[in-house]
């Protein structure tokens, strides 16, 4: 009586969710979500800082003072070792560092593959985003499909504690067996502990939708909203262009191909005696101590002017770590090419593959969904027409224990397929690369 009680006490205090809710909770609450916003601002910082040292000569301001001492040393002699004096030595500068005009793109090199790597992390935010919606969605119809089998479940405890006392009753009055009798107590006690397993899955998912929300839960969740089973309305063809062009394994992969062809490239040019040309473009300081301050501007070997300078710096390894005349290092940046090309490749055709077989899951889900409606449909006449006949002594006791078995198991199987195909959906939208169908939203799928 004890658990029972909590479990309505949990049941009295529920708060009611819809699906809508639960989404605009969850991206507001969501501690990942919260962090994923901060490290996008610190992508975009990333990136501009890689913006302005490749476009912007480095402007620095800068101060340095050499150190001064003012404390009276009572056993300094005051003839050797005079005070220090009182005026402050240093200078304070404006530092612009040498610009680099041109080194045959190496370092525009670098910088396409930061902007490549820049933009594919704004992407990977959006889709992470979209991955704990699409979470919430199944985890909030999980919620809801859970209840709908505990209250199965419930119709079950009902109906075989009506037959229960009926056998008990026919017993009393000779018109049962024994066996009959016990038959319908241990369904009764059945029924019983699968209610009470129900209960149990049902209170569990309600801490994962909680964790999911991060909300601090203190009672339950009550969903208000049903799933309702919608077909996929987009044909096989059209999804596989999506795929091809959003999913984010694909775009992960193109990332990576075009990131290792400019490191080839750029390792190519490392290997050649290319010059480099850059701008001096010197230092504005102003210098003080006791003897007064001064001004200064410098660039080159103590020059005033703005110089342009041109340099060949190579080294080639002649023995060691990189190979003969850095021949490892060329040979790895190649390997590392291909081996994107190929995972390019291999991510194009496990799309194609996913495609394929998650459309016809689909199809066979929907198939799967219309028998067990059929099914549950002449389950409940069946069942209607069988426990009359059992009241009427015109029907055994296994033949009511069977219908029974067969209503409850329809029942539970189209919240199952239900659940199942709105998983194999969302799976399919994710690899799309999609936060909906085209005019079909996810929160549009709900019943009251």
């Amino acid at each position: 009586m004890r658990n029972t009680k909590s479990v309505q006490d949990l049941s009295d205090r529920a708060k009611a969710i819809s699906l809508n809710e639960a989404i605009e909770i969850g991206l507001r609450n969501n501690n990942k979500e919260v962090l994923r916003q901060y490290q996008f601002q610190i992508n975009e910082l990333n990136f501009k800082d890689a913006f302005e040292d490749f476009y912007f000569p480095k402007l620095s301001l800068y101060m340095t003072t050499f150190e001064d001492h003012f404390v009276e040393n009572v056993y300094r002699d005051p003839i050797k070792n005079e005070e220090s004096g009182q005026t402050p030595i240093g200078g304070i500068g404006l530092g612009f560092e040498d610009y680099t005009l041109f080194n045959w793109g190496k370092d525009y090199l670098d910088y396409l593959n930061a902007q490549e790597s820049f933009e594919r992390n704004k992407q990977e935010f959006k889709e992470k985003r979209r991955e704990l919606r699409f979470n919430i969605i199944v985890n909030y119809f999980n919620l809801t499909r859970l209840n709908e089998i505990t209250r199965a479940y419930k119709k079950q405890l009902s109906h075989t504690s009506f037959i229960y006392r009926l056998a008990k009753e026919k017993l009393s009055l000779k018109k049962a067996s024994s066996q009959e009798f016990l038959q319908a107590k241990a369904e009764f006690l059945n029924a019983h502990t699968n209610y009470q397993n129900a209960l149990f899955e049902y209170y569990n998912q309600q801490q994962a939708l909680a964790d999911l929300l991060g909300d601090d839960l203190d009672s339950s969740y009550k969903p208000i909203d049903r799933l309702k089973f919608t077909n996929l309305t987009i044909d096989k063809d059209v999804a596989l262009k999506y795929v091809l062009k959003n999913r984010p394994a694909i775009l992960d992969a193109k990332t990576e191909v075009n990131n290792a062809k400019r490191s080839y490239q750029r390792v190519l040019k490392d290997n050649l005696p290319l010059p480099k040309l850059s701008l001096k473009l010197g230092t504005y300081q102003r210098t003080f101590s006791d003897a007064g301050s001064s001004d200064t501007f410098n660039t080159f070997n103590n020059s005033n002017n703005v110089e342009v300078a041109a340099s060949v710096n190579m080294t080639w390894t002649i023995f060691g770590s990189g190979g003969f005349f850095n021949g490892r290092v060329t040979e790895r940046a190649y390997y590392e090419k291909r081996i994107a090309e190929i995972k390019l490749k291999e991510s194009f055709r496990t799309s194609k593959v996913a495609n394929t077989m998650i459309y016809k899951r689909i199809q066979y889900l929907e198939k799967r969904y219309r028998a067990a409606v059929a099914q549950y449909e002449n389950a409940k006449k069946v069942f209607d027409q069988t426990i009359d006949n059992y009241i009427g002594s015109k029907t055994q006791f296994a033949d009511v224990r069977d219908v029974l078995q067969v209503l409850i198991n329809s029942s539970i199987e189209m919240e199952n397929v239900k659940y199942e195909h709105l998983g194999e959906k969302i799976n399919y939208a994710s690899v799309m690369g999609l936060d909906d169908f085209p005019g079909d939203r996810f929160e549009g799928m709900v019943e009251k």
